[in-house]
């Protein structure tokens, strides 16, 4: 590769999040806090409950894509903003569903949660080697299982409750959302002091 195309030798796809560990934290809660209320919440059988369900989605979606918008540096920025905005997406249109019902907000849930391990996997593969990829790939993992679960079982999906799926699939990505925060907050110091040094 040409030199002038190369990138600068001190140049740090992962130093963004060691600067702002904690908003990774803090986005963790958000998507954890609104998994357990989905998973909590009533099956999605009635008007008010999906709606509830979509908007904790379009909650933890909007809350990546603002914490996106501060590690642009980052080497999963672009993979972070579409799992956000695949989240606000899935959340609204479970909002809005002209369809309304048990069988189409179980197809759409499912659809929801199977993007979103993709988009989780996608992530933790871009970030790799970085301390807590691991924990994407398993809640990407957990995620495509789920939705696939409620394709494979549909009709008999509909007598479970679809947004107990989606709530996993959020605490997951919770999950793993910290835990790259917390390993970030823990190197972050001797990276700092070796590349001072």
């Amino acid at each position: 590769m040409p030199a002038d195309l190369q990138p600068p030798t001190d140049f740090d796809p992962f130093s963004s999040v060691g600067g702002n560990w904690r908003e990774f934290v803090v986005i963790g809660a958000i998507l954890v806090v609104c998994g357990v209320a989905a998973i909590f919440a009533p099956a999605v059988a009635n008007f008010a409950t999906s709606t509830l369900l979509g908007t904790l989605l379009v909650i933890a979606g909007g809350a990546c894509v603002y914490q996106a918008m501060h590690t642009k540096e980052w080497a999963g920025y672009n993979w972070q903003l579409l799992l956000g905005a695949g989240e606000m997406v899935g959340g609204i249109f479970i909002v809005i569903n002209p369809l309304k019902g048990a069988a189409a907000v179980t197809l759409l849930v499912a659809i929801v949660v199977i993007a979103l391990g993709v988009l989780q996997i996608g992530l933790a593969l871009k970030i790799r080697p970085q301390s807590g990829w691991a924990w994407l790939v398993g809640a990407g993992l957990v995620s495509l299982l789920l939705g696939v679960a409620l394709i494979v079982r549909f009709p008999f999906s509909l007598t479970e409750n679809p947004g107990v799926m989606a709530g996993i699939s959020l605490v997951g990505g919770g999950v793993a959302h910290a835990m790259i925060g917390f390993s970030q907050s823990i190197a972050g110091g001797p990276r700092r002091t070796r590349t001072g040094s």
